[in-house]
């Protein structure tokens, strides 16, 4: 049985200090997992036990705040107060324990732990002796409601402030002061002080956590924190398997309402991207992306993600959304991965044509998605605005079909040959979509023809839905 008494006389306090000294020489050595915030970290070291008895320990957490199953950090990865209030999943040769850490132990090595009797007895089947274990951070096991405050020793003008009840190990406190955070300093039992002006109350804190998520929370004051006061809310868990999907990288898409990727115009196919990130602790495996549902032949997969993913790190996939059918089009995205971890979307596209005209103002579907961020929509008839459109659209350099139809090839002057004088035209034919690139489009000789009246008719159908065709004479 291992007891540390931790109501330190002085002669015992100047021995710390020299172990403080000592600790900082081997914490070169430790791996810094609060520098990581990273819970898939597991450690090793030996399991000892100890009765804090009514001693809450050197981070002061209020009694009321104290789990059954609590534990003190060893000297050299404590980093200071960091690990007040964190939790550790426990592993040893009897089983597991969820410990929350209310001490440090300075007499410990780097790995080790120092349990209560239930953690201790949880995890090595025992009451006493030194065991072998392993054991990682996580988050606090489930629902534990808000953060709640505690102040010690404050005035108007000095506030010393400990968030306790945390989800997460907390990084960072500031105060909001004439509209400006202010940060706070940590002390060694890990409260956060700010001194010097007149604290205005209700006042506001906002604390950040290891992994850097925050929670802002106001109508605080002096009195109430001195025997404990509810924050705004508490810190996401940490999951150990988790991933997300964003478009663009950084924006999370929820699951909620399904995914617009846009449209297919006259069959053409559409390439959208997506992200997975992996916003958990531990590696993913086996990360595979399916496509099924209602129109699912209209999507396809045209990019997969890697199949592993590391803990923060990233992958892409391309969905690629081609229909000839001018209507709403679904399917269900599906992404899973060997840990359990999965993410079920529905996926909503719309064909869109451009020989049909939806809503009857004279312009086709196709041309109002494109012309959207000038106002059109080819939902709604928009009569005026098409007219509009068309009446200036000369002015700019734009014809409508009629008036090109309407445009005569000019008479081109033609030259004897001097040397055997005879006289040679050629015609020829440019095909084009958009009256911006022309092709050339080839005749056959059956399509060319003379008619009655000495006139060359050439008479041929429409390439590639060609729309508008050029004639060059020479």
């Amino acid at each position: 049985m291992f007891f540390h008494d931790r109501s330190t006389t002085i002669s015992l306090a100047i021995l710390f200090r020299f172990r403080s000294w000592i600790a900082i020489g081997f914490a070169i050595h430790a791996a810094p997992i609060f520098a990581q915030g990273n819970p898939a970290v597991i450690f090793t070291g030996e399991g000892t036990s100890y009765d804090r008895g009514s001693v809450s320990g050197l981070y002061a957490i209020p009694e009321s705040e104290i789990s059954p199953r609590y534990a003190a950090m060893n000297e050299v990865q404590a980093e200071g107060g960091k690990w007040s209030g964190a939790w550790l999943e426990v592993t040893g040769p009897a089983g597991k324990s969820i410990v929350q850490v209310i001490d440090i132990a300075p007499s410990l090595g780097e790995g080790d732990l120092d349990m209560g009797p239930i953690a201790f007895s949880e995890v090595t089947g025992n009451s006493e002796g030194r065991y072998p274990i392993t054991w990682h951070w996580i988050s606090a096991p489930g629902d534990i409601g808000p953060i709640h405050f505690y102040s010690q020793s404050s005035n108007p003008y000095y506030l010393k402030l400990q968030a306790a009840n945390i989800v997460n190990p907390v990084e960072k406190m500031e105060i909001l002061v004439n509209g400006v955070y202010t940060d706070m300093p940590v002390t060694t039992d890990h409260f956060f002080v700010y001194s010097g002006n007149l604290i205005a109350e209700p006042f506001t804190i906002r604390v950040t956590d290891i992994i850097g998520n925050q929670v802002v929370s106001s109508g605080l004051t002096i009195s109430d924190t001195a025997g404990g006061q509810n924050g705004s809310g508490n810190f996401p868990a940490v999951e150990e398997s988790a991933i997300s999907l964003e478009r663009p990288a950084g924006t999370v898409i929820s699951n909620d309402g399904g995914y617009a990727l846009g449209y297919s115009m006259d069959g053409a196919a559409l390439a959208v991207d997506f992200i997975i990130r992996n916003t958990g602790t531990a590696d993913l495996s086996g990360l595979a992306v399916t496509i099924d549902g209602t129109n699912a032949a209209d999507f396809s997969i045209t990019a997969n993600p890697a199949s592993s993913l590391a803990s923060t790190a990233t992958t892409s996939f391309t969905i690629s959304f081609a229909t000839t059918q001018p209507s709403a089009r679904s399917c269900v995205l599906h992404i899973t991965t060997n840990e359990g971890k999965s993410i079920d979307l529905e996926l909503n596209g719309t064909g869109i044509s451009s020989t049909s005209d939806s809503d009857s103002d004279g312009m086709n579907d196709a041309a109002e998605v494109k012309l959207a961020d000038f106002g059109f929509d080819w939902k709604v008839n928009q009569s005026d605005l098409v007219a509009k459109y068309y009446r200036n659209a000369s002015s700019a350099g734009l014809y409508s079909a009629d008036q090109v139809h309407a445009m005569q090839v000019g008479t081109p002057l033609i030259q004897r040959n001097s040397t055997d004088g005879t006289f040679t035209l050629k015609i020829a034919l440019k095909k084009s979509t958009d009256l911006t690139s022309f092709l050339p489009l080839l005749l056959k000789p059956e399509e060319t023809s003379v008619n009655g009246s000495g006139e060359i008719e050439l008479q041929f159908s429409s390439q590639d839905d060609a729309a508008f065709f050029r004639v060059e004479a020479q």
